[in-house]
Parts: C-alpha cells; structure tokens; sequence
C-alpha cells in the first residue's frame, strides 16, 4: 500500500522516524534559502521494497470484515478465562513449568483430563465454557508414557515426576449460581465415589466451604469450590502423602485463583456474543496469510500476558522477558506470528534482544529489514524456552523476530526465505498498521 509523507516547503516528502536513529549534523531547509543546523532522522524504510513474497502487508481490518458469530464468541470467553486462571508463578516460584493448557468448549473436552463420571455430570450439566490448566515443579519427563484410560488424569493422561510438586486447576462457568452449586456438588461426588471405600472427606482450612478428599497415603488430594456461577476443580500432589502440606497447597491456589475470577465477571450469551474480537487492536497488526479470520482461543486470539504464558512451557525464561518489558497484550494468528506488544519502544527493543538470545544460531536475516534477525533453529528440541504450540512451530526450522516501534513479532517457517519473508511482511505490516 502506498503511504504518502507531509509535503514540507520547496516540494521535499518528509517520511516518519523509524526505530533506527542515525544522529549527523546536516543542514535543514527553512523555507527555501536558509541555513538552520539540526539533528536528522534516518527516513522510513519504503516497506513497498522489502521482500515479502507473497505475503499481505495490509492490516487485517483492511483486507476483511468481521462478523461475529456464536461459536467465536465462546472461544473469545474461554480466551479471557485463560487470561484470568493462575499460572504456576502465581502461587510459587518453584512451579516454573506448565504441563497442560486445554480450553473447554464441551464436556467432551475434558477427556484425558477429568475422570468418566465427572465428565458424565457435566454432559448432563448446562456447562457453558472452561479452561484447565497444570503446572509443576518439574518438566514432563519426556520418555512419560500416555494413558488412554477412563480415570481422572489430571495431566492430560501424562504422569508428572513422583518427586516434583504439581496441581491442575479447572475452571467451568455455568449459566448461575444454583446451576454451578448443583454441578460442583455431583461433580466431587462422582470423582469421590471412583473409590468410595478408600477415599476420606477433608475440609481446607482456609476455604472451609470447599469439599475435598484424599486417599491416605496417597500424595494427591481434590477439592471443588463454586464461586458464583464458577466450579472450581483443583487437583494437588506432592512428593509424600502430608495432608497438612496438599491442604496448604491447595489453598494457595485457591487464594491466588478466586479474586481473578472476581476480574472477571461469568458472561451471559449476549454478552460473549459482543466480545471484542481484536481488543487493543493487536491482530490487525499480527501477520496473518488468510483473509478469513477464525477465533480460536488457542491459536488465533489476542492474551493478556498470562494468557499467553499457560502456552509456554518454560516460564522461568518467559514470565521475566515479559514482565520486565511490561508485555500487557500477546496475539497470534494461524500460520502467521506472535505479536508482543511492550511498554514502549525501549523496552520492545530489549525483549527482541532477550528473545534473540534464545536462539543463538544466527541465520541470514531478510534484505533491507531493519531491527530484525533470524536463527537457526535445526536442535528444536534442545530449545525448550521457544515452546509454543500455538499459531507457529517453534519446532520449525528457522526463527525470525522483528521489532518495530513498541512491538516485537516472531515467524517461524521450514525454509529460510520463507521465514525471511514472513519476517519482512510482519514489519511492513507493523509500519502500516500506523497509519492505518
């Protein structure tokens, strides 16, 4: 798209300041004839120049029309859950790695993660929408096998360390309160009754209203908590079977968890119909190949900076790059990039060098883009921090992040000049979004 410049006294098109500043002394035209010394910018990138290949250069608002739709607007609900459901940082330090982020369309979507009676409550519940996330003191152990069996499986049919510490946290909205009493109420029941004759009642102490069990000396407890129109499910273990320590833990949680849902106010259908699809305009800014938008809670949606963090498995290298940076805003787009957005230009440009640095194989960065670089990124698998499964594969090949005024974007593709292009698209994507 063409972008014209302020038309300045004898004929001279002026162009914006790009993020690169080359500081020279040079005269400056007053009018037409005098001499005024100053300090010049370096003239915007042409971004008509780059090469893009055949990627759009538009902001998505430009080339498309979005019409809501039902089903985008749940996944636009389950989205600003994700925003508001704890991340492992938020209750400790140590729980440093998340093991499972799953968003909740249907009771069907609690297979592998809630056990067979309890999914059967649900399906005969009026569940509207949830999200369940885990987190633990340790990483999965890779060579873990899978379970394929009806019982509660907490991370997804994986098992955790026996020595580390981890929890699952699921939230579910109901359409009411007394619905959501009813549900949490059959719910704790059900998964209780798996094994009645071994399983005790507990009370948590700072949260006598909840109704938990534990197996003694099993190191795992549960526990259901209705919050308004919420069922909180929460799943705890630790190491060694201490009761005192899974009810100490588990109100931790608890006191992290609620007051978020208290941000976050049960939505009625009308009002998930009239979410915002691109709130604080990030995903017309965010490279996306298609020019149909699809919704989707996991892969093209806009996150609050916990949102995003559920998605990521190592958040020791990702919750300071993002906090330190003041990160509020994260998109993404199918096939498309991750779009950061920082406090200002400054702090953009110290996560692209944290960013940078995670991927220390360089690679031939696109023609004529500044302030971006490209890595190699053959040993994925060595690259744990990059881990995210969402709008690209960080197991790709190759990685290109970009930078540009308070934004900072990463492509991902199996072919260099492909992601070379995408990284040059994503910029003159972000210029024009300016402007536009």
């Amino acid at each position: 798209m063409k972008r014209l410049g302020a038309r300045r006294g004898c004929g001279r098109t002026v162009l914006g300041a790009v993020s690169v500043v080359v500081a020279v002394t040079v005269p400056a035209l007053a009018g037409c004839a005098s001499e005024v010394s100053g300090t010049a910018a370096a003239a915007e990138v042409d971004v008509r120049q780059l090469p893009i290949g055949n990627y759009p250069t538009d902001p998505l608002d430009v080339r498309m029309t979005y019409r809501h739709s039902s089903g985008e607007g749940y996944a636009m609900a389950i989205a600003r859950l994700a925003d508001n459901m704890v991340i492992g940082a938020d209750v400790d330090p140590s729980f440093s790695h998340n093991l499972l982020s799953k968003s909740l369309a249907s009771a069907s979507s609690t297979y592998a993660m809630l056990a067979d009676p309890v999914r059967t409550v649900l399906e005969a519940s009026d569940m509207v929408y949830g999200y369940s996330t885990a987190s633990s003191t340790k990483p999965l152990d890779k060579s873990s096998g899978f379970s394929l069996s009806g019982n509660f499986q907490p991370f997804g049919g994986v098992d955790v360390d026996p020595t580390a510490s981890s929890f699952n946290l699921t939230v579910i909205q109901f359409p009411d309160q007394q619905s959501a009493q009813t549900a949490g109420r059959d719910m704790e029941a059900a998964d209780f009754n798996v094994a009645s004759d071994q399983n005790v009642h507990v009370t948590l102490t700072g949260n006598p209203a909840a109704v938990a069990h534990w197996r003694p000396g099993v190191p795992s407890l549960a526990a259901v908590l209705t919050d308004g129109p919420y069922v909180v499910d929460l799943f705890v273990q630790q190491p060694t079977a201490d009761l005192d320590g899974l009810r100490g833990l588990a109100d931790k949680i608890l006191a992290a968890q609620l007051p978020m849902l208290d941000r976050a106010p049960a939505l009625s259908a009308k009002k998930i119909y009239r979410l915002d699809y691109d709130p604080d305009d990030m995903l017309r800014r965010t490279l996306h190949p298609s020019s149909l938008i699809n919704p989707n809670p996991d892969t093209e949606i806009t996150h609050t900076a916990r949102g995003y963090l559920h998605y990521v498995d190592d958040q020791t290298t990702w919750k300071p790059l993002l906090d330190n940076n003041g990160v509020d805003r994260v998109s993404e787009a199918d096939e498309g990039s991750i779009l950061f957005r920082a406090r200002d230009p400054k702090s953009a440009a110290a996560l692209w060098t944290a960013i940078t640095a995670l991927t220390p194989t360089p690679a031939e960065a696109p023609a004529k883009v500044p302030d971006v670089a490209c890595a190699d990124n053959h040993d994925a698998a060595a690259n744990d921090s990059n881990k995210d499964y969402n709008a690209w594969n960080a197991a790709d090949k190759y990685i290109c992040t970009v930078r540009y005024d308070r934004y900072v974007a990463r492509v991902a593709s199996n072919q260099l000049i492909d992601a070379q292009q995408k990284a040059a698209a994503q910029y003159a994507l972000l210029a024009n979004s300016q402007y536009l």
